[in-house]
């Protein structure tokens, strides 16, 4: 009898911990920079930490001692980190006086070294409660943190990172991701209640989709602060999850071009849909830049302009980066980056737009550098893997070979794919016929003719071998952001989009890494590409 009343006085007490946590109403102003990957300093006039520290001052002088600032994932990448292993990231951060932290994937591309060199600079806790050693392990770090406002509330976050870490990165080491978040969520609701969180925040670095996925799964979490999908919200999306509790979302876009403002007013815990607010807020042109933040950090970028012409391998011969070249045919430096794509993407087959490949030159053998793959591909896009039927895959190339211009032709040039639409390819060989129909199409995507160009279309196989494309196999794909999204009238990726998604990775980066992979840069032709004359 006396067990039972211990179990039962147990029982009761926390029973009141916990309603006197969520009892509680309250406000309290969040801001976040989420998927930096490097950018610290503005661009063109725009973004940049400096930038973001003049807004995050303003907003502090608002509501002092009841304004936190938090970082969710993926501050590093790009040569930056590769030089200062996120050193000049972290001062940034440091300098805006951030609270807290999780982790991204990208935080993992240099290895388990780095990514505890980096995380050793942070003045922050850096959390993440689904991250352990392959052997059960828990990672050394901290999995929750709390903090106290001005008027009196306890505020606690905890971190989660993508359950794709393994598919991400090649750098994760002996950690795992773990997979279910809604477990991993309740499991860090449950322990913060016990601390006498009057809210808790949770650092997503899982996606916009996964957030609004925990949230509809889990009671208890009053805000999300998401990152990964590079999803610059406009305004708030509020969730209802178990037992109608209602959880808010905000994600602030990519690159340190906005900075996050999550105004959250309190009901019982959860997010109040009348008081609760989030916005963007754009770091544009007409910000100032906070002048002691822009000074600690720009010895950096001095070091990193020297470094830029460090040789990262031998690039043994001259690389063609015409656009006659690389809009005409097989070019050795269009099969190099492909090839580093599907390298990069664990793809079967990989391309990417002639147009994509900038300098209009032709870059001499000696050295690859950072510097000669930012020239060769300026526009800082990202890496996307999806995945098509072959008669998706056969339309694709079907497409290319419109953007291929055979001198005077009397089709309407603005029913032609354009000719930075011509693609480079790996893992894949084929032949066109330029003599042919073109596929015509209009500047709405909507197809007027179809082409008859591509006269042969072949998989290679893992043997290495070659096999026509089947119309009904599904075959992985990698490709830059812009020819996924349908850029250069690549309608078919466009109308399968949602079969795409972004591997979160710069495709310069995965051509850097790549060439470190190799130790060379070094492209063929290979008669990847025959044009029937």
């Amino acid at each position: 009898m006396k067990i039972l009343r211990k179990s039962f006085l147990t029982f009761l007490a926390f029973l009141v911990l916990a309603t006197a946590a969520f009892a509680s109403g309250g406000r309290v102003t969040l801001l976040s920079l989420n998927d930096i990957h490097g950018h610290i300093y503005s661009e063109d006039g725009v973004g940049g930490l400096a930038k973001a520290a003049t807004v995050i001052q303003e907003i502090r002088e608002e509501n002092p001692g009841n304004t936190f600032l938090f970082e969710i994932g993926d501050v590093n990448e790009g040569p930056l980190f590769f030089y200062f292993h996120g050193h000049a990231e972290m001062r940034g951060l440091s300098l805006l006086g951030t609270d807290g932290g999780t982790l991204g994937n990208h935080e993992f591309d240099l290895g388990e070294d780095v990514l505890f060199e980096t995380v050793s600079r942070a003045p922050f806790p850096v959390v993440v409660s689904n991250l352990r050693y392959r052997d059960g392990r828990p990672a050394p770090f901290p999995t929750h943190g709390i903090k106290k406002t001005t008027d009196g509330l306890t505020l606690g976050f905890f971190g989660l990172i993508t359950p794709e870490l393994g598919a991400m990165t090649s750098g994760r080491g002996d950690f795992r991701a773990g997979q279910d978040l809604p477990s991993e969520a309740e499991r860090m609701v449950n322990l913060l209640r016990r601390e006498g969180c009057d809210a808790i925040v949770l650092l997503s670095h899982c996606g916009l989709d996964v957030d609004r996925m925990i949230a509809r799964s889990v009671a208890g979490i009053s805000a999300i602060l998401g990152g990964h999908s590079h999803t610059l919200m406009e305004r708030e999306e509020f969730v209802e999850g178990p037992g109608g509790w209602v959880t808010v979302i905000g994600q602030a876009g990519s690159y340190a071009r906005h900075l996050g403002r999550m105004d959250l007013v309190l009901s019982e815990g959860m997010a109040n849909r009348e008081g609760t607010s989030w916005r963007a807020i754009p770091l544009g042109k007409d910000i100032p830049e906070d002048p002691r933040v822009a000074l600690l950090i720009e010895p950096f970028r001095e070091r990193l302009k020297e470094k830029l012409d460090i040789p990262l391998a031998p690039q043994p011969e001259d690389f063609d980066a015409r656009r006659e070249t690389l809009r005409t045919g097989e070019a050795p430096l269009g099969n190099f980056l492909a090839d580093a794509f599907r390298w990069k993407a664990g793809a079967d087959v990989a391309f990417l737009a002639g147009g994509s490949i900038r300098g209009d030159r032709i870059y001499p053998a000696g050295s690859a550098t950072y510097a000669t793959l930012t020239n060769m591909m300026p526009f800082g896009g990202s890496l996307w893997k999806g995945s098509l039927s072959g008669s998706d895959l056969l339309m694709v190339l079907e497409t290319s070979a419109s953007g291929y211009a055979l001198g005077e032709e009397s089709y309407d040039a603005a029913m032609r794919v354009p000719t930075g639409g011509f693609l480079q390819v790996s893992g894949l060989r084929f032949s066109i016929d330029p003599k042919r129909q073109p596929l015509l199409i209009d500047n709405n995507g909507v197809v007027r003719t179809q082409g008859a160009r591509l006269v042969k279309a072949e998989v290679r196989q893992p043997d290495g071998s070659w096999a026509p494309v089947d119309p009904k196999r599904i075959y992985t794909v990698a490709t830059t952001d812009w020819t996924a999204g349908g850029g250069d009238k690549h309608y078919i990726l466009k109308k399968n989009g949602s079969a795409f998604s972004s591997m979160e990775q710069m495709y310069l980066e995965a051509a850097a890494d790549y060439v470190r992979f190799l130790k060379e840069m070094r492209g063929e032709a290979e008669g990847r590409i025959t044009i029937l004359r």
